[in-house]
């Protein structure tokens, strides 16, 4: 299986950020679209493990939350 170079990976993932589409990411970045998939995946997968590891205890009497896509 052939490795995605990390310089690669964060283009993609700033893509993503940036509200661009999967297929726009495709063609841009000459990746396929299970590609871009996999490397949201692996970031969502390593976010959640940075909250679990460090976000604890906390007592928040507002949340906000802004730009929610739906």
């Amino acid at each position: 299986m052939n490795q995605l170079s990390y310089e690669k990976k964060i283009q993609i993932l700033n893509a993503l950020v940036e509200g661009n589409s999967l297929r726009s990411i495709t063609r841009m970045l000459d990746v396929h679209r299970t590609t871009v998939m996999r490397v949201l995946i692996e970031a969502g997968d390593l976010a959640r493990t940075l909250l679990n590891e460090r976000v604890r205890n906390l007592k928040c009497n507002y949340v906000q939350c802004d730009e929610i896509w739906g």
